[in-house]
């Protein structure tokens, strides 16, 4: 039985930012700590709630005030139905997703603790993303700007590709080190890391010097988010520091996604590097003083207000 395409009824051609990667139905328990063993262990509540890299980052844009069209693959199930309703009400076009036979769409256990850390468990079928059809991916027509993770190396090159063969930004969300990571850094005209995946690429732990060995094989601009750090980007032979906001964490769950999709949203509205790092750290601090995980995600009225508080 061959890929079907869900249709969507989204009719909106105002297309600003392409998000392609995965999509998933977070299920978040909140507990007092984190496990470091095996045992019992008891949530004070339990929320279910829409997950996943490109998907997260495709509700911020559409939150910040941007058109977002989603592309990723998903299982024929009734969790992945769940999903691209959910996509649907954030304002996300979804006209392009995948819908792959015999297959469970992916999922995730999330512990969140009392500091707003998280854990988790995520379950993707092998073979979900293998062999797809990247036709979708590479279809940038109307887009401004274009988002992608590493969980679909097919899709997110053939974006990536067609990003800049149209002269649009295209952010990789390199979040953790994969067989093909190298190939899209050197594609991408931004890229921006997790410190994780920047020492696991690079082989070094400091990010400044990780980012340095990085500008060794790729022109591309470059960043690593490091949480309470802030954001480390190079640009033109030089490094920058973005502080991260003060704020209460509540909930860290999608902070990264909805930074990498508000930084997209941010170029393809031709802010500025440290306009846009601004505008991105801004967004992805208040989505860590919102419970629930992608359901906390900002708008553009709130992320004006902490910009012009600071």
């Amino acid at each position: 039985m061959s890929d079907v395409v869900i249709p969507s009824s989204a009719d909106d051609d105002r297309i600003s930012v392409v998000c392609v990667g995965i999509a998933v139905m977070d299920h978040l328990f909140y507990v007092e700590s984190l496990p470091t063993g095996g045992g019992k262990i008891y949530a004070s509540h339990y929320q279910e709630v829409g997950g996943g890299v490109a998907a997260n980052a495709a509700v911020a844009v559409a939150r910040l005030g941007g058109a977002a069209r989603y592309v990723g693959c998903l299982g024929d199930d009734p969790l992945g139905q769940r999903i691209v309703s959910d996509l649907r009400a954030a304002g996300v076009e979804v006209t392009d997703i995948t819908v792959v036979p015999g297959l469970s769409s992916p999922v995730s256990a999330v512990l969140v603790d009392a500091a707003g850390e998280r854990l988790i468990v995520n379950h993707t079928p092998a073979g979900l993303f293998e062999g797809r059809d990247v036709t979708h991916a590479g279809d940038l027509a109307g887009a401004g700007a274009v988002l992608v993770d590493p969980r679909w190396p097919d899709g997110a090159m053939a974006a990536l590709t067609a990003a800049k063969r149209s002269g649009i930004p295209a952010v990789f969300d390199y979040d953790r080190q994969v067989d093909m990571g190298m190939a899209l850094a050197a594609i991408a005209s931004h890229v921006a890391f997790s410190r994780d995946a920047l020492a696991a690429t690079t082989g070094v732990a400091d990010p400044e010097a990780g980012l340095d060995r990085m500008s060794e094989v790729t022109d591309a601009w470059l960043a690593v988010t490091l949480g309470v750090e802030g954001v480390v980007w190079r640009a033109s032979g030089r490094t920058h520091h973005q502080p991260a906001f003060d704020v209460e964490v509540i909930d860290t769950v999608g902070a990264g996604d909805v930074f990498h999709g508000a930084l997209a949203l941010a170029f393809g509205e031709g802010k500025s590097e440290s306009e846009a790092v601004r505008f991105a750290s801004a967004a992805a601090a208040l989505k860590c003083t919102r419970p629930g995980g992608r359901a906390g995600t900002p708008d553009r009225t709130d992320v004006q207000d902490l910009l012009e508080a600071y």
